[in-house]
């Protein structure tokens, strides 16, 4: 069978570097799925052979810079090579106000279908992350354009295309979301950026096969990760082992480390299946047939 393929267009911190800003595409089935947007992003897709028109659903955590400010030019682009196709972009409240003001400061709207899922913040506090269900469809949308926001609860699972999608909140200095995506029984994969350790990870990643994890910080700096909400590699070995992870990638490192030997030395004496992102690095995973 086809491979799921996880690539990462960019796994660093916060500044411009050799690995750029957070961004991860999973492709299955013809289809292709986004991980956050940061600056540059649609120029990465092209470096590993996709477009923008390639690219069917985009996950957003939360609005910091480094996350979204690659997605009002991909949109643009978007339009500009005539895509007619429509695109579904989930994310956190407010994001569905930043890009209908970015399109209207920018005087430009999508020629295309563009439905933007928030999830609820008044969902913040749940209990467990519930079962797969269909997303609630209560949404407004000006009639004169082509774009809707949709209001969906926290955990409920969003099925699109080969993807079962569910979000879930985490702790970060903004309202923040990780995601769970599910391809087959056999293949799962959690993306938790910027977060400090979370009991939600620990449930929602339940057994995954792969755990993409923010360790933006060593062991050197656990102070600085617990002031602003980030996580150490050590505590993302500690989630991995703990959630029954198979496969940990060390994820957001902070450009600071130069050298990210010790990051992953020490992320393997507590979880020994313990990689780092590196940008265009790729997995692929084999579906049960």
């Amino acid at each position: 069978m086809n491979p799921v393929i996880v690539t990462f267009l960019g796994s660093r911190g916060p500044y411009p570097g050799s690995d750029e800003m957070p961004s991860v595409l999973i492709s299955y089935g013809g289809k292709n799925l986004l991980l956050d947007v940061s600056e540059g992003t649609q120029h990465r897709l092209l470096e590993v052979g996709k477009s923008v028109a390639s690219v069917n659903l985009i996950l957003v955590t939360h609005m910091h810079g480094d996350h979204v400010l690659g997605l009002i030019p991909l949109l643009q682009s978007r339009s500009l090579a005539n895509i007619t196709t429509p695109l579904l972009i989930i994310g956190p409240a407010g994001l569905g106000t930043y890009l209908i003001k970015s399109f209207e400061y920018l005087y430009f709207y999508p020629e295309y279908e563009l439905v933007i899922n928030e999830v609820s913040e008044e969902s913040k506090v749940c209990e467990g992350c519930g079962d797969f269900i269909e997303p609630l469809r209560e949404s407004t949308r000006n009639p004169e354009s082509k774009v809707s926001v949709v209001r969906t609860d926290c955990c409920k699972t969003l099925i699109e295309g080969p993807f079962k999608i569910r979000a879930f909140w985490v702790e970060h200095s903004i309202p923040t979301l990780a995601y769970r995506v599910d391809i087959s029984d056999a293949i799962s994969v959690c993306y938790v950026s910027d977060t400090t350790t979370s009991d939600n990870v620990i449930k929602a990643c339940k057994n995954v096969k792969v755990l993409i994890h923010d360790s933006t910080f060593g062991s050197d700096m656990s102070d600085k990760a617990r002031e602003y909400k980030h996580s150490t590699a050590i505590q993302a070995s500690e989630t991995a082992l703990r959630c029954g992870a198979e496969t940990l990638i060390l994820y957001h490192i902070s450009p600071r480390y130069k050298n990210i030997s010790d990051l992953l030395s020490e992320a393997r004496k507590i979880f020994k299946n313990t990689y780092v992102a590196e940008k265009y690095m790729k997995l692929y995973l084999i579906p049960n047939k």
